[in-house]
């Protein structure tokens, strides 16, 4: 076989290759769009109970999918150092650990926003904080690391303040459900920016601290009688035993194929996620969306057409290059989502 052939061999694997990614990718964020279908079907358990087995049976699936795919990263030693505060220290750092602990405490407050809200007919408005993230994003940016705002950031901004505004006073009070959505997801983001990890070993020493804390919860909780089960069907049951699951799969999927896909691809496509779980939260779960609250909507959405319009035309050619975000570099972190990736958030270079 002569060199051309060879080449392009190479070249059509590749081409396989990608599009297999730009699959896998689309699978997680319609994973995570549409996972309020799934937890509604947990409505007979409290959702502290829903977080705690969440957490505990998400800790375990990853442990399981990193000993059997990654076994070299950093988390897969985790679940042998928890209890070992030194040891765990002398691993990753205390500067680490403490961003750790404080992402931890970010994405379990965003989990419980977020089933709270799924549990009580507010799934609409989560969507919407959701949307809010990346324009949030830019603004703790510019507040807490520093950095400049370019021009269509600083209209982007302008403009979700007045979708906020036209909901408190047109729909009548203020989104607080989407709001501390938004706020808690980009706080996540902002440590995980910080932070050493890439998106699996993140989640799984986030979920590695906060496990114990949930055990301790629902023993305390089924101790006094509470039924931490729900109705204790076994489809309940079954449902209970697959949230870990549904966190550790589609991170997994997007954790092995966002390194082949480029991050204008990415930025494009993680819409996909608050996008869904709005039309889920109306047409599926019957949420009642007004004209009011979808005037809100139309102001955010314009505020991130802007951003999307700003990112791509100030990092075209950073876009255009593949990245690694299932693998992190020593000088790249990668930031996991709540229920969901964000593109800016997704993938940080940082300079160190």
């Amino acid at each position: 076989m002569g060199s051309g052939s060879k080449a392009s061999t190479v070249l059509d694997a590749r081409t396989v290759g990608d599009r297999r990614a730009v699959v896998q990718v689309s699978f997680a964020y319609v994973w995570w769009g549409s996972s309020a279908i799934f937890w509604s079907q947990l409505g007979s358990v409290n959702p502290v109970d829903q977080l705690s087995f969440r957490v505990v049976f998400a800790f375990l699936y990853l442990i399981i999918g990193v000993r059997i795919f990654r076994k070299r990263l950093v988390a897969s030693g985790i679940a042998f150092s928890l209890f070992d505060a030194g040891s765990l220290r002398s691993k990753i750092g205390s500067k680490q650990l403490l961003y750790g602990a404080g992402a931890a405490l970010a994405i379990g407050a965003n989990w419980a926003l977020f089933l709270w809200a799924v549990s009580n007919g507010q799934a609409v408005e989560a969507a919407l904080g959701y949307f809010l993230m990346p324009i949030l994003s830019v603004g703790l940016g510019v507040g807490l690391l520093g950095e400049r705002l370019r021009r269509l950031q600083v209209v982007a901004l302008a403009v979700s303040a007045v979708g906020i505004i036209w909901t408190v006073v047109v729909v009548g009070g203020l989104p607080w459900v989407a709001i501390l959505v938004a706020v808690t997801f980009a706080l996540y983001g902002l440590l995980r920016k910080e932070g050493p990890w890439d998106a699996v070993s993140g989640l799984t020493f986030e979920t590695a601290i906060l496990a114990p804390i949930a055990i301790i919860v629902l023993a305390v909780r089924a101790g006094s009688g509470e039924s931490v089960l729900g109705d204790g069907s076994a489809m309940t049951i079954v449902f209970i035993a697959l949230t870990g699951v549904v966190t550790a799969v589609p991170l997994l999927a997007f954790a092995s194929a966002a390194r082949r896909v480029s991050l204008s691809v990415v930025g494009l496509m993680q819409y996909i996620n608050p996008t869904l779980q709005f039309l889920v939260g109306w047409q599926v779960l019957g949420e009642e969306v007004s004209a009011g609250r979808l005037g809100g909507f139309a102001w955010i959405w314009l505020a991130l057409v802007l951003v999307v319009i700003d990112e791509l035309s100030s990092s075209r050619d950073e876009l255009q290059r593949p990245i690694d975000r299932g693998l992190a570099s020593s000088d790249e972190g990668v930031v996991g989502l709540g229920e969901g990736l964000t593109s800016k958030e997704a993938t940080v270079r940082r300079k160190r």
